[in-house]
């Protein structure tokens, strides 16, 4: 039994050095500022790149969008990709609403926007998406003052080198990235994204960390053994893993909606500062927020048939989901059957169960 479990073990551990080294020589090769230049350089001519999010719908260097009448939603909107994402939406004449947890940085965020291209349609909803009955409130809200939503933007998250509890007695981190941030704001809006008609999209900001690993059982994933010593990289993994499976499933229950995954790369974030210190040298020439934003604002704005929904994406083209074989192969380390799917929803259901009732 000894030799069986040590056996396991083993290759467990194999199968995490391939992926997590195949990742990081993917990285270095597309998901750096390098990369993202030499990405740039094979897009559709049809779709011009922009230089800034803040440029005007109608500037001469613009990537030709026009989002009037669209009403986009944002989480973690206030600062980094968010808040750059946010005012690409701004810029091209979307209403665009500011979910965010913080309510000064919220309004300066606003402000900002709104200075910067003249867009008075600038709203804040107050939420930190590790706790679910704030998000049921500001969905609520929301959902009293629009009929409909064409685009959502699940950006908001924690990463954490300790395990904390949110006031509701849930782990942070796979709360805010998963539960409450994607899961259960994306389910409530399913009214407004269908109102919306199929352009309607919801993206999913996720992270190299899936490349990790796969899903976990539940217990593992809420972190619920307080014993076990927490890994915030790898409670961020999981996270990150489970919303590729969301966009998946929700791509075959919700198909007049566009489901995607986005990856923005190396991205030189506060989150990366505090997560990553001094390692974050490895990871270098990193990108600026707006260069790891872009391939999402693209998404944010082009006809939803150039979008293939339940797939990840890297600047503008959808990627593998999977690095866990020999030679940069798929592999079946990191993949989950579609019992563990059933699974993974089945306990998102549960938890959100009162707020998706009332």
């Amino acid at each position: 039994m000894k030799a069986n479990t040590l056996l396991v073990n083993c290759l467990s551990l194999m199968g995490q050095a391939i992926s997590s080294t195949q990742f990081y020589i993917f990285g270095k090769k597309h998901c750096t500022q390098t990369g993202y230049y030499r990405h740039v350089k094979s897009y559709d001519k049809a779709f011009p790149v922009q230089t800034s999010s803040e440029i005007l719908r109608d500037a001469e260097s613009a990537d030709g969008v026009d989002m009037d009448g669209k009403v986009v939603v944002i989480t973690g909107a206030n600062s980094g990709m968010g808040k750059e994402m946010s005012t690409y939406a701004a810029a091209k004449g979307a209403k665009v609403y500011l979910m965010c947890r913080n309510p000064e940085r919220a309004e300066a965020a606003k402000n900002d926007i709104m200075k910067k291209t003249m867009n008075d349609q600038i709203h804040v909803l107050l939420a930190d998406t590790s706790e679910l009955a704030q998000i049921h409130k500001a969905v609520k809200e929301l959902q009293a003052r629009e009929e409909k939503v064409d685009c959502l933007v699940c950006n908001a998250g924690a990463l954490l080198n300790e395990r904390k509890l949110s006031s509701e007695g849930n782990e942070i981190v796979a709360t805010s990235h998963l539960v409450g941030g994607s899961y259960l704001l994306s389910t409530m809006l399913l009214p407004q994204l269908k109102a919306a008609g199929t352009e309607a999209r919801v993206i999913f900001v996720t992270s190299g960390g899936l490349y990790n690993t796969k899903f976990p059982t539940w217990s593992k994933f809420m972190n619920t053994d307080e014993k076990k010593k927490f890994d915030g990289n790898f409670a961020y993994s999981y996270a990150k893993r489970g919303q590729v499976l969301l966009a998946e499933r929700y791509t075959k229950e919700y198909p007049h909606i566009t489901w995607v995954n986005a990856h923005p790369g190396w991205v030189n974030t506060n989150i990366v500062n505090e997560a990553f210190g001094d390692s974050k040298k490895y990871l270098e020439p990193m990108r600026t927020s707006w260069e790891g934003a872009e391939g999402m604002t693209w998404m944010m704005g082009v006809p939803s048939k150039h979008l293939e929904s339940g797939a990840l994406y890297l600047d503008r083209k959808p990627q593998t989901k999977h690095l866990a074989g020999p030679f940069m192969t798929k592999g079946s380390f990191t993949k989950n059957t579609e019992k563990d799917v059933d699974d993974m929803m089945q306990n998102l259901k549960e938890m959100c169960k009162s707020f998706l009732s009332s």
